[in-house]
């Protein structure tokens, strides 16, 4: 069994472990971290960040953990606007973890964070035009393509497009 977590300062060894394990899988899909990122105060610094945030209500932090007490991925609400009700959805999934729901699991739980917790009604998200798993995880939680975003980050040095996704919270109650 796998549950989604909000970030605890506790996590920061664990949490440093999966992104080093994980750090060339996700440098294939998405932009690198500065290498800054991948040590203990680097990870610290960033924990303390996303708190902080936290504290803010700009973003819902949150990592997934398997029964063994294994990070697995991380899922966070981000760019929350509480005057717009809305906010932006990302999620990574560690390569060993990959093709077990963990995404659509997460991406479930965050849309009920959204409405139950954050009161939103809409969530965004990005996937890149060839990340099939993820447009695919994002159509099954009732989101919409609702755009292209050419040019839009560059990963491995190769300027990738994405689509834009987006999801009216208040119209999932049939979807999901």
């Amino acid at each position: 069994m796998v549950t989604l977590q909000l970030l605890k300062t506790e996590d920061a060894e664990a949490l440093l472990e999966f992104e080093l394990v994980n750090q060339e899988w996700f440098e294939s899909y998405i932009e690198a971290r500065d290498e800054d990122f991948f040590n203990e105060e680097g990870i610290k610094d960033h924990i303390d960040f996303y708190l902080s945030e936290y504290e803010k209500d700009r973003i819902y932090p949150m990592i997934l953990k398997n029964a063994q007490g294994t990070i697995c991925g991380r899922a966070n609400l981000y760019n929350i606007n509480r005057e717009k009700e809305s906010g932006f959805i990302g999620y990574r999934i560690g390569e060993e973890f990959v093709s077990q729901g963990l995404a659509t699991y997460a991406t479930k739980v965050l849309i009920e964070v959204a409405r139950e917790t954050l009161a939103l009604s809409q969530l965004i998200a990005t996937a890149a035009t060839d990340n099939l798993a993820s447009q695919r995880v994002l159509s099954k939680n009732g989101f919409k393509q609702v755009g292209f975003k050419p040019e839009f980050t560059i990963v491995d040095g190769e300027i990738i497009d994405c689509y834009e996704y987006r999801c009216v919270i208040k119209q999932l109650s049939t979807v999901i």
